[in-house]
C-alpha cells in the first residue's frame, strides 16, 4: 500500500512539473450517496368486513321470509338462513311458537339475517331489537287497536246467541309481585304482551269478562307486561299458548292457572 501511496505521489509531482493541473478535494468531502427514488404512493388498504349485528329478543313469528321480534321489528331471512338451537347447535326439536328467545345474526351489508339460535330460556348476547339502527329494520308493528274491539274470526256463527260473556280468572303464583298487573297476550292481537289487562281480584287471582261470539277461537298467554315475564310451565320451559274456544251459549266461564313466571325462580 505504501509503494501505492509513493508512486501517487510520484506521479503528481510528475504532472506538476509538466504543467498538468491536478484536481484536489476538498477536505471533508464526502461522495453524496445515490439519491433514493421517491416511493409510489401507499394503496389504499380494502376496508375492513363489518362485524355481524347480533340481534336479541323474543320471536313472536317466523313466516314468509321474514322473523318477528315481539318488539315488532322485522327482518329478512336470508334464502339459506339457519335455524339452530342455541345449545345443540342443531335444529330445534321443539315447536317455535310466539314467546320463544333468539339471537339473530345480521350482515350488515346486506341487512338479512344469516342465522338464528333459539332457545326455552333468555340469552344475553346481541343487543335488543327495539335498539338496532332502523336502517336493518324491515317493517315495524303499528299501534293497534284494543284487541276487546276487534272483529274476531269465527268458525261459525251463532243465530241464537250473537254475544257470550266469556268469565277468564287466573290463579298466579304467590311469587307473584303485588305491585304487577296481569295481561293475556292474542294471537287476534299480534301477540302484545299487553293486549288485555285483567282487574286483579286479590293477591293471587286475576279476572276478565269478555263479550264474544259464538264459534270464536283465540290463542293466547298469560304475562306480566312484557315477553320477559311470560308464563311458563311447571317445569320452567316455554309452554303452547292456550285455547279458548266459544262454542255458545249465553255465558262461558274458564278458570286458569299460572305455573311459572319467566323472570322469576
Amino acid at each position: 500500500m505504501t509503494r501505492v501511496l509513493l508512486l501517487g505521489i510520484v506521479t503528481a509531482l510528475t504532472l506538476l512539473a509538466a504543467g498538468v493541473a491536478v484536481p484536489t478535494a476538498a477536505v471533508g468531502d464526502v461522495t453524496p450517496a445515490p439519491t433514493q427514488q421517491t416511493p409510489p404512493p401507499d394503496i389504499a388498504a380494502p376496508s375492513p368486513t363489518p362485524e355481524p349485528l347480533l340481534v336479541n329478543g323474543q320471536v313472536i313469528d317466523i313466516e314468509r321470509g321474514y322473523v318477528v321480534f315481539s318488539s315488532g321489528d322485522a327482518f329478512k331471512l336470508a334464502p339459506n338462513a339457519e335455524i339452530v338451537d342455541d345449545i345443540s347447535g342443531t335444529t330445534p326439536t321443539y315447536q317455535l311458537t310466539p314467546g320463544i328467545f333468539a339471537v339473530a345474526t345480521l350482515d350488515p351489508s346486506s341487512g338479512l339475517v344469516l342465522s338464528l339460535r333459539t332457545s326455552h330460556r333468555p340469552l344475553s348476547a346481541g343487543t335488543p331489537a327495539a335498539q338496532i339502527p332502523r336502517r336493518y329494520v324491515v317493517a315495524a308493528s303499528s299501534p293497534r287497536p284494543n284487541p276487546d274491539l276487534v272483529e274476531r274470526h269465527a268458525l261459525y256463527t251463532s243465530v241464537l246467541s250473537k254475544a257470550v260473556a266469556v268469565t277468564v280468572t287466573v290463579a298466579v303464583p304467590p311469587e307473584t309481585p303485588f305491585n304487577d298487573d296481569v295481561y293475556m297476550a292474542t294471537d287476534t292481537s299480534g301477540w302484545n304482551p299487553q293486549a288485555i289487562k285483567m282487574q286483579r281480584l286479590d293477591g293471587l287471582h286475576f279476572r276478565i269478562q269478555m263479550d264474544l261470539r259464538g264459534g270464536t277461537e283465540i290463542h293466547y298467554l298469560f304475562t306480566r307486561g312484557t315477553w320477559n315475564n311470560v308464563e311458563l310451565d311447571r317445569a320452567g320451559l316455554q309452554r303452547k299458548p292456550r285455547d279458548l274456544f266459544v262454542p255458545g251459549g249465553d255465558s262461558q266461564i274458564v278458570d286458569a292457572t299460572v305455573r311459572r313466571w319467566a323472570d322469576l325462580p
